[in-house]
């Protein structure tokens, strides 16, 4: 099977391309510089495009002969940048995936959104159905892009949408460094009254998903 994997070289996506190669599935992976992690991921035997997911003809180019698309690709809370650029890469380039996937006939869908959009949960613990109030721009921009995924389905192509929690695991670039330093050292930070709940995902759960 080839894959597409949008932000392949991003925490989840590097670890969703090397599971993807290891089951012996065929990947592309679309990201927007060259780095060590695109050495790394072709090092593994993926092909790597560089590009952005706001350009039609780059996705375009990642979408010949692709069985499933895994959607990862995203801005993530950039340093001085306007809202506008959270829609065009986050709504805008979802769109442009989308519309890339239906024309190559695609046969799987595969949109990477965030439990962000539920905001702080007054109820925990949420489900799918929980009130939708995304606590930044870049969380709003993620649920944005949903209803755009839905519509496609509703046109017959089978698309599925990932809420993930705090991600966490090996290549973690900062989430639980702060965590893990103070117990090697001994010590374990308690946030809050120590009954704040919080919801952490290991990494592998959340390629499994």
């Amino acid at each position: 099977m080839k894959v597409l994997v949008t932000g392949g070289t991003g925490f989840t996506g590097k670890a969703l391309v090397k599971r993807l190669i290891d089951e012996g599935h065929e990947v592309v992976s679309l990201d927007y510089q060259e780095g060590l992690k695109t050495d790394e991921i072709r090092s593994w035997g993926a092909k790597v495009v560089i590009g952005t997911v706001t350009d039609s003809a780059v996705v375009k180019e990642c979408m010949e002969g692709v069985d499933v698309v895994q959607h990862l690709a995203a801005a993530f809370r950039e340093l001085d940048v306007p809202n506008s650029y959270y829609d065009e890469v986050n709504v805008g380039g979802t769109k442009i995936v989308l519309a890339s996937a239906l024309e190559h006939k695609v046969k799987k869908f595969v949109y990477c959104s965030t439990c962000g959009v539920h905001g702080n949960v007054d109820h925990p613990p949420a489900a799918e159905d929980a009130p939708i109030q995304p606590g930044d721009y870049y969380q709003q921009t993620k649920y944005d892009a949903e209803p755009v995924v839905n519509e496609y389905c509703k046109h017959g192509m089978d698309t599925t949408i990932i809420r993930p929690a705090a991600i966490y695991g090996p290549g973690d670039p900062e989430r639980f460094q702060m965590i893990f330093r103070r117990v090697s050292k001994g010590s374990f930070p308690m946030f809050g009254s120590g009954k704040t709940l919080y919801h952490p995902l290991y990494i592998d759960n959340l390629v499994d998903a």
